[in-house]
């Protein structure tokens, strides 16, 4: 059911406690069709496992305004007032697999927080970093759905028993958020179908993240995001903010957002009990769990002193 619209905050509170959020779709059949027909081209060039269509595609492609429509601009900005981009990209990955397409060999089955993610920990009760997916094809059971967890991240890691696993099926356009530090993984696409999606991530521009390195490939992404920015109208403060523009501050970008009545009312999908799984962690990956957590805290307190030092 459709409940009432919230407000900015509850949002950003709603990630934090439950680790994801399902949202209204934010495009209509007809442009989810357009924009995978323009995609086709692009996907069918690629014969890896998992293809890509990067930012710099998807500007060339001329569906930037398409993707970045007000309101999608207007809930970002509502989520994370600073917020800059760090993916924005569809891929799609092929059928028949018995394992996830990320993590698979863990030793936790795919489950995985993002490492890339440095974590402050100083500011552990406001929303740090988040995607959006959308569902390019229809995902059902058996489909590499998403799957998500909300064992909470934190100094003192949760047991996996203490916690709530969620399955994310949907039509095409089917839209949800995350918190991209909470515990989650890509269930295995069983089906014959390829599963395609649009992710876009982002965070408070004054985060601090590894630097990237041109000669590692998975960067290359990143890299092609960064080169948008020069492509943006200079005027368009609220998308060069988004792809990086130093020159662009978010007091600028709210009186733009106001000024052009841009609408941020985004509609909550309060399916929660309906996507909740039983997914059994026995007691070797609890402690599997809770290792891999401490390495996650260790990490982002490293990288904290590591940026104070710089």
């Amino acid at each position: 059911m459709l409940n009432k619209k919230r407000s900015v905050n509850s949002l950003s509170e709603k990630l934090l406690k439950d680790s994801y959020l399902l949202i209204e779709p934010l495009y209509s059949e007809e442009t989810i069709n357009a924009i995978n027909s323009k995609f086709d081209s692009l996907f069918l060039q690629q014969s890896d496992a998992r293809r890509y269509v990067d930012a710099l595609d998807i500007y060339n492609l001329g569906l930037l305004d398409v993707i970045f429509t007000p309101k999608l601009i207007s809930l970002i900005f509502s989520i994370i007032p600073n917020a800059v981009l760090y993916h924005c990209h569809s891929y799609e990955i092929n059928g028949l697999n018995t394992r996830p397409h990320i993590s698979a060999d863990n030793l936790l089955d795919g489950w995985h927080r993002d490492i890339d993610c440095i974590h402050d920990l100083s500011n552990n009760n406001t929303i740090q970093h988040v995607s959006l997916f959308v569902y390019l094809t229809p995902v059902g059971e058996g489909d590499g759905a998403f799957e998500i967890c909300d064992k909470k991240f934190g100094y003192f890691p949760r047991l996996f028993k203490n916690s709530n696993f969620y399955r994310i099926l949907g039509g095409k356009g089917h839209s949800f958020l995350f918190n991209r530090t909470a515990f989650h993984r890509a269930s295995p696409n069983r089906n014959t179908t390829q599963r395609r999606v649009l992710k876009l991530s982002f965070q408070s521009k004054n985060t601090k993240m590894p630097v990237p390195d041109e000669k590692i490939k998975s960067y290359d992404k990143f890299f092609n995001l960064l080169k948008v920015k020069d492509k943006i109208a200079k005027n368009n403060l609220p998308l060069r903010h988004l792809f990086g523009d130093k020159g662009v501050n978010e007091v600028s970008v709210e009186k733009f957002l106001q000024e052009k009545s841009y609408n941020n009312e985004v509609k909550i999908l309060d399916d929660k009990e309906l996507c909740k799984i039983d997914c059994e962690m026995n007691l070797k990956a609890e402690f599997k769990g809770i290792a891999r957590d401490l390495i996650f805290i260790k990490n982002s307190i490293h990288s904290k002193i590591a940026n104070k030092k710089g």
